[in-house]
């Protein structure tokens, strides 16, 4: 049995199919298998991916329509023959060394489940805008909604959770990893190591991308926040509630008190000099 599956969603995007590939084949991890899950594409994309899968037997390649980007990753997630799943957007790369470091950690550790590293969120023009450390993996840190990874680069799950969370959402067409990773925080434990392993790329055209010019990605988030906070219990509940009043709304009041005794102190001054 392979360790690793990765498997590679694209349609239309010939532009970085084959830096994806080459990415993936970089990487020089023999114990993994790279399956491209084509949407039947007519941009040139399926030329180039059967020129790859023609020279590296660890490519396996299908160019079918689809419902959708859930859909592409439930297919490949029921063809990998791998022990964990991981995803690589056709925009995104994993860091140079990343899959044959996660092989080692997951050798050495077979018992993991769900493990995560840090990932490089980059800009259009290859600025880095910061780096998401996702490493307060507590159930209420999760379901705040703050805490997780922002990528599926930087992750690394065993297949076998899906036979008890179940597959990808087809209705859910920009948030289906953050509602996958509810799924499977609360049905096992994330291990976290404090490495660049995953690379983000924010494009101009990218649903991601779209979707925060919108202000809809926030509010996307908070939907699936309240909605699964539903299931939870009400002890869970109150923690995940006081944690987002602490994280949002405490240093509100805190930066509001300053400047009220700021303003107090001011006049207090003005006072006290104006009546000497």
């Amino acid at each position: 049995m392979l360790l690793l599956s990765i498997i590679l969603p694209v349609y239309n995007n010939v532009a970085y199919i084959a830096k994806a590939i080459d990415n993936y084949l970089s990487q020089s991890c023999a114990d993994s298998e790279l399956i491209i899950m084509d949407g039947g594409s007519s941009d040139g994309t399926v030329d180039v991916i059967a020129g790859y899968a023609k020279i590296h037997a660890s490519i396996t390649w299908i160019s079918e329509k689809d419902k959708g980007q859930s859909d592409a990753m439930n297919k490949g997630i029921k063809l990998a023959k791998g022990k964990y799943i991981s995803f690589l957007n056709v925009d995104d790369y994993y860091s140079s060394g990343c899959l044959q470091e996660v092989t080692e950690i997951l050798t050495k550790n077979p018992s993991i489940q769900y493990l995560v590293g840090n990932c490089n969120v980059w800009n259009q023009y290859g600025d880095l805008i910061y780096v998401n450390r996702p490493s307060k993996l507590q159930k209420w840190h999760v379901f705040s909604g703050y805490h997780f990874s922002v990528n599926p680069t930087a992750y690394f799950y065993q297949k076998n959770l899906h036979a008890q969370v179940g597959y990808y959402s087809l209705t859910n067409h920009y948030t289906m990893d953050l509602e996958m990773i509810f799924r499977f925080r609360k049905v096992t434990k994330f291990h976290y190591f404090p490495k660049g392993w995953g690379n983000f790329r924010l494009l101009p055209n990218a649903k991601t991308f779209e979707d925060q010019l919108a202000n809809q990605l926030e509010f996307r988030k908070m939907e699936l926040v309240k909605l699964n906070l539903k299931e939870l219990s009400f002890y869970l509940q109150l923690r995940v509630h006081l944690y987002r009043f602490r994280r949002t709304y405490l240093p509100i009041i805190v930066k509001g008190f300053y400047k009220l005794f700021d303003k107090v102190s001011f006049e207090l001054n003005h006072f006290l000099i104006k009546k000497k």
